[in-house]
Order: C-alpha cells, then structure tokens, then sequence
C-alpha cells in the first residue's frame, strides 16, 4: 500500500487515521512516535483503531463474480502468452497514472474509521443498540464547522442516522438527496432554502431535492437520518 505524505500540518487524528490504515510516510511515523513519547496513553487509541479498521472488509457488500469472468481471465493469460517476442505491455497499453489524493483524502479516511467504529459497534450490540451521550464519537465533518456522530449506519438502504451539530455561521453547501432526508431540530437555528428551523421542528426532504447552501446564524444541533450517497457541489 502506498504512504501518504501529508503536505500540510497535520492534526493528531489525521495523523492516527493514517497510522490504523498503514498509509503513514516516514515523517509522519516520526510525528506519531513523538505523540507516544509524550502521551504514552495514545497507544490503546491507536490499538484500537487499528483493530476497528481491520472490521472495513466485513461492512461490504458481497458481490457475485460475472459468469464468464473465468472464460475472459484465461483469455486475458493466453493473449499475454502468444505476445510477439520484443513486444511489451507498455506498447499495447499505457501505464496507469497514479491520480493525486485530493485535499478531502484525510476528510474520507477519517470517516471511514468512525463508520468502522459504528460498524463494529452494531455488531456487537446484541438485540439493543445504546449510544450514550458520553460515548457519542463526534468527528469533523465535510463543511468547516461542523462535526456529526454517526450513530447507525444501515449499509443495506444505504443510509445513516447521526447527530449533527454547527457553529454560529455555518453554510452547508448545495446538495442533492439521493433518497429521502429527515432531520428533527434539538436546539439553535436551521436555514433551509429561505425557511428557519428551531428546536423541535421536524424536516423530511423528498429523494431527488436539491437545497441551496443552508446555513445557521447562532448554531444548532440536530438528529439527521440521510443516504449516505448524497450528492455535494
């Protein structure tokens, strides 16, 4: 797997997401040798990590292989064989081109983890699935300003419910629901396409809506059940 090098100042869990997921380059391992050297405590956290990020592989869907998947396979290998001599691969085909992690990378591998941990956490529940407040795993989300706690994730309807919380000023941009959306106001203001919302009011927005950049002006918090294929511009 190939090492992330980070070409910015990291955080602490930038930094501990990498770690758990083996795409740390050299300089970022020293980062986080100096973290336990200071804070020998992070080594259970990152144990921790490591172990729910090994559970990822089991969150997927298993998918059947194509009928004349194997017919194709061995006609790929017996192409490869019967290759004129002095030819390569490189003259019937281009390399393939590493594409550039974009600046949200460490945004999705963050969440991936914190999904995992949902994951195992559902897993493990039993009949009843509890979160306490205490317990809740608040993480930066993917507008500035906002962190969200997921709290199930249903990979079969391909959806999530979660809390979500805002700062004072918080714009959540243009986005299109890629099923229904239901949000229930906890606390604060909530502006929707010209509407404010406030603690207690319940929102459903239709699969296919799309709403202009909402924001909210003294910050809010609220409970959220949404796809998890939802569309961002």
């Amino acid at each position: 797997m190939t090492a992330v090098t980070i070409d910015h100042d990291p955080c602490l869990c930038d930094l501990t997401a990498l770690y758990a997921l083996g795409l740390l380059d050299d300089a970022g391992l020293e980062q986080i040798n100096a973290y336990l050297e200071e804070c020998p405590e992070l080594a259970i956290e990152m144990a921790e990590l490591e172990e729910t990020v090994a559970t990822l592989p089991y969150s997927l869907e298993l998918v059947s292989p194509a009928a004349d998947l194997k017919d194709r396979l061995f006609q790929r290998i017996h192409q490869d064989a019967v290759q004129p001599a002095g030819s390569s691969l490189s003259e019937s085909a281009p390399p393939p081109v590493a594409e550039p992690l974009a600046s949200f990378s460490f945004r999705q591998m963050r969440e991936a983890v914190a999904a995992a941990r949902v994951l195992m956490r559902q897993f493990s529940s039993g009949n009843r699935l509890t979160v306490r407040g205490r317990d809740l795993d608040w993480q930066p989300y993917r507008v500035p300003g906002v962190s969200v706690a997921p709290l199930y994730v249903d990979l079969a309807r391909r959806e999530v419910t979660a809390l979500l919380k805002a700062e004072p000023g918080a714009v959540y941009p243009i986005h299109r629901h890629a099923a229904p959306e239901e949000i229930y106001m906890l606390d604060g203001d909530l502006r929707i396409d010209g509407e404010v919302y406030g603690a207690g009011d319940y929102i459903r927005s239709r699969q296919g809506t799309v709403h202009e950049p909402s924001e909210t002006v003294g910050g809010c918090m609220f409970l959220v059940r949404t796809s998890l294929d939802d569309e961002y511009f």
